[in-house]
């Protein structure tokens, strides 16, 4: 009786993760998580046990880097850094655009999906009014860079930020290991891109001129808050880079870093509180109750099962489960099906599969991120933006025969590069 109840309950859950428009799926959630805590179904669901329900580790990173970003965010530091891109290519189309991807890659790698949409979001635009065309190849593009720069870093996306607190991950180790692939996904979809879209550069380029009145340091809001922001980050990504060594917790680091930026920026509790994403603490709250609950009624155990006589054939498992996760995790989303599915990857190299199965569940996952709208957060809000911005919208069918290519082809360059982990 316990079984199904946990499973009616993650089923319905589930179903207002991926289907629910109106309402937040933060609320539904994290209020399926506090039903499953007040009906307790399975053992272990009290609150002396919540630091082996909820990854508070997951949860400590996001704090901490929200706080962050937010704090150079407000400084103009992104904008700044967008602007430059565009002054630095001599208003030639395609150095334009190579840039303003390098500079989604960087941002993604480090900060959150999300909010690198939202800020490059607005140059796209910018650059897609001054050509006089459709801003929608532009922004897709930014979008499937976007998930392909998170891939390449522990606090990439939030999925990567999920997979490294159940496997406990290195954060240099798994740099080493996924920037390569990032490259070669990177190039591999921006001469797609080029050779889907035959433009008129000589045409282009004269439009993009008409920028050349953007001052950078008109994007600045505050210096002194940038500087400071800026040296801060620095110091936190390089704690994250020698964390192993120096015995810190990627947790700790970024909360440590966010709380001296505050206090060399004065900031307080209540004013940042403002400008966080709670909504996004909250759905992971609840997701980590009903993860837990789906774990202590056997289905991590269950799933693991059908993959367990793969494993005396290791390469050949470390490819299936690349191209499942590529195509679960798009109708799932990143981080639902990743709480589901990182535990299985736990048992698999627990009964003996190589540990560079989180490798290929990484580059599985993050890559098929882009098949769907549905994919992650970043992927519907930047459809949405569209939408917004120039009434333009793009169903689930045609988001997908357009993304179709852009993952299959970096998955085929994945596959021939698990042979090299």
């Amino acid at each position: 009786m316990s079984e199904l109840l946990v499973l009616g309950i993650a089923i319905v859950a589930y179903y207002f993760i991926i289907f629910a428009r109106r309402i937040k799926k933060s609320i539904i959630t994290f209020f399926f998580g506090i039903l499953l805590f007040i009906l307790k179904p399975v053992e272990g669901l009290e609150f002396e046990n919540l630091g082996r329900i909820v990854s508070f580790e997951t949860l400590g990173i996001l704090l901490g880097m929200m706080i962050i970003v937010e704090i150079l965010k407000e400084s103009g530091f992104f904008t700044f850094t967008a602007v430059n891109a565009i002054k630095l290519s001599r208003y030639k189309f395609w150095i334009v655009l190579t840039l303003l991807m390098l500079i989604v890659t960087l941002f993604s790698a480090f900060l959150d999906n999300l909010i690198t949409i939202m800020l490059i979001a607005p140059i796209i635009f910018l650059v897609a009014d001054t050509l006089e065309v459709d801003p929608a190849p532009l922004l897709l593009l930014t979008i499937y860079i976007d998930n392909i720069g998170g891939m390449s870093t522990l606090i990439g996306s939030p999925l990567n930020i999920v997979l490294g607190s159940i496997g406990h991950l290195d954060f240099a180790k798994f740099l080493t290991v996924m920037l390569p692939i990032t490259v070669l996904s990177f190039i591999a979809v921006l001469l797609m891109f080029k050779i889907n879209n035959k433009v008129d550069t000589k045409t282009f380029n004269e439009k993009l001129r008409k920028l050349s009145d953007m001052d950078p340091e008109k994007a600045i809001e505050n210096k002194s808050l940038m500087y400071k922001g800026v040296s801060v980050f620095a110091i936190v990504l390089t704690g994250f880079m020698f964390h192993s060594v120096i015995k810190i917790d990627l947790a700790l680091i970024a909360i440590a870093g966010a709380l001296i930026l505050m206090l060399l920026t004065q900031k307080d509790f209540e004013s940042m509180s403002k400008d966080l994403d709670w909504d996004t603490m909250f759905f992971y709250g609840g997701l980590f109750t009903i993860a837990f609950s789906l774990e202590e009624i056997g289905v991590t155990q269950a799933i693991a099962n059908l993959f367990n006589p793969l494993l005396h054939t290791p390469f050949l498992l470390m490819i299936v489960i690349m191209w499942v996760s590529a195509f679960i995790i798009p109708f799932l989303s990143a981080v639902p099906g990743t709480l589901i599915l990182a535990p299985v990857i736990k048992l698999l190299v627990l009964h003996g599969a190589p540990f560079e199965l989180w490798y290929a569940y990484a580059i599985g996952a993050n890559l098929g991120t882009n098949l769907t709208p549905l994919g992650a957060v970043q992927n519907i809000v930047g459809v949405s933006l569209l939408e917004k911005n120039y009434n333009q919208t793009i169903s689930f069918g045609e988001y997908m025969k357009k993304s179709f290519l852009p993952v299959l082809i970096p998955m085929a360059l994945g596959t021939v590069y698990l042979f090299f982990v």
